[in-house]
């Protein structure tokens, strides 16, 4: 487990935790490399192209995208592992997971965007009021997938009960994540160099908190059908379980769904299904 318990713990008492190093540097880089391909450029690119019409705030941000790293990461085998101890079931679901891209603010186009004020995320993650017992219920991911230093506008954490001018910055190295909390307080800062920060938010809650507002990710979220037939095929049944298909060995999973699932998604691997049905016993 690379999320220990330990890590969890100071998550609980301050709020967050940040975590360096998350991802193997082939990770890292086969998610950068996917980054650029499907969402934006970096920024020497940027800088030197003909970007004018460039929109990072479309549906080619949500996942899944037609890039198996971006997807890998995005339901990541320690992520999924980490949010069921944080939350204390496996009866959870991905409510989130899109990019984002910020850039130094020095070309024509300028989509890096000013510092934001300090708030927290539950006004536009859940529908319910501020609960104590809420607090681990629902949480996110915020990954850095290249390197941040103190110019590169690193969000800003704040601890829990401590003023936000003692906020602490997320410096660290590229494959890095920070675990935190709808009620979490943070905010963006300024770039003070040139440069770019591609990220990605990650989200979970629970299956039996319907009013968490989780997204649910399919082609009405304007990912294209490429893209969901890449996730579905190289999903394992737990990454599925994710974004609503039931476990391998539930009695939804007859003859007539197990077939129409190989039939619709070509490489669909059937077998874990097969294996566990009640209907081929």
């Amino acid at each position: 487990m690379r999320i220990t318990d330990e890590q969890i713990d100071t998550l609980k008492q301050n709020g967050f935790v940040i975590i360096e190093n998350f991802l193997t540097e082939k990770e890292r880089q086969e998610t950068l490399n996917g980054f650029y391909k499907e969402y934006a450029p970096p920024y020497e690119e940027y800088i030197t192209g003909d970007y004018e019409e460039l929109d990072l705030n479309t549906a080619k941000r949500v996942f899944p995208w037609d890039d198996s790293a971006l997807n890998h990461v995005c339901t990541h085998p320690d992520m999924i592992d980490a949010a069921e101890r944080i939350m204390g079931t496996r009866e959870i679901r991905l409510s989130e997971a899109h990019l984002g891209m910020k850039y130094y603010q020095e070309s024509p186009q300028q989509l890096g965007t000013p510092p934001g004020a300090f708030h927290m995320d539950y006004g536009n993650n859940t529908l319910g009021p501020k609960l104590q017992e809420d607090d681990f219920m629902n949480i996110l991911f915020f990954y850095c997938f290249d390197d941040v230093d103190s110019g590169m506008a690193p969000i800003m954490m704040t601890p829990n009960g401590r003023p936000d001018s003692e906020a602490e910055p997320m410096i660290v190295p590229g494959g890095s994540v920070c675990i935190y909390t709808i009620f979490t307080r943070h905010a963006a800062s300024s770039f003070t160099k040139s440069g770019h920060r591609p990220v990605a938010w990650v989200g979970f809650s629970r299956k039996d908190r319907p009013w968490d507002g989780a997204r649910y990710f399919s082609y009405k979220t304007g990912v294209s059908m490429k893209a969901m037939e890449r996730f579905i095929v190289e999903a394992n049944p737990r990454q599925l379980e994710l974004i609503g298909f039931p476990p391998p060995g539930d009695p939804r999973w007859t003859k007539e769904m197990i077939t129409g699932m190989a039939e619709r998604y070509k490489g669909f691997n059937p077998t874990p299904y097969l294996q566990t049905s009640m209907y081929f016993k």
